[in-house]
């Protein structure tokens, strides 16, 4: 199975009404897994398409089909969720050159989990932020950091095929009191 991967600044239209249909599928199941927020609503989710500062990796199999999609913030000021200001005391020299980019969210089609999909679109994105040199955060939930490993699998990945550090920078911990 090939994949053809994109890099578009703007999908609207049938497009983005394709991967929307994709994203609902493959998050769905975030919905009841993590406690943060993790799946977006319909018009968050076209504001994010349609903004350039966040580029859309879009990956399509043979017949033309969406089967994967990474978001790319360019720009920290397009994360309403993360802190510009936190990163750039952290990485200085790399938020004065608009060099902090952060990846919003990576998702491969359900039935191409095991497919080079999700290789292919990593491979296309780590080459795009090795050119520029930057510093790329993202975050992971529990369930997909300890059920699936992603963040271990994609440190070994990365230190297999480019010169890297990969540090966790800030953790947050959701707790729930229950009262009887």
């Amino acid at each position: 199975m090939s994949t053809e991967v994109t890099v578009e600044t703007v999908v609207d239209g049938e497009l983005a009404e394709r991967f929307w249909g994709l994203y609902r599928e493959a998050f769905e199941p975030l919905r009841t897994r993590a406690a943060a927020r993790h799946v977006l609503h319909r018009h968050e989710f076209d504001e994010e398409m349609a903004d350039p500062r966040v580029l859309k990796l879009l990956a399509h199999d043979e017949s033309g089909e969406a089967v994967g999609l990474t978001t790319l913030a360019t720009d920290l000021a397009a994360v309403p969720w993360v802190s510009p200001e936190f990163f750039a005391a952290r990485y200085p020299e790399h938020a004065a050159r608009d060099a902090v980019w952060y990846i919003g969210f990576t998702l491969a089609h359900p039935g191409r989990r095991s497919t080079r999909t999700f290789m292919d679109m990593i491979d296309v994105l780590v080459a795009r932020l090795a050119e520029h040199h930057v510093v790329c955060a993202y975050d992971v939930s529990r369930f997909n950091d300890d059920g699936l490993r992603f963040a271990d699998n994609l440190r070994r990945h990365l230190e297999r095929t480019r010169d890297v550090t990969v540090e966790t920078v800030d953790r947050q911990t959701y707790y729930a009191t229950t009262f009887h």
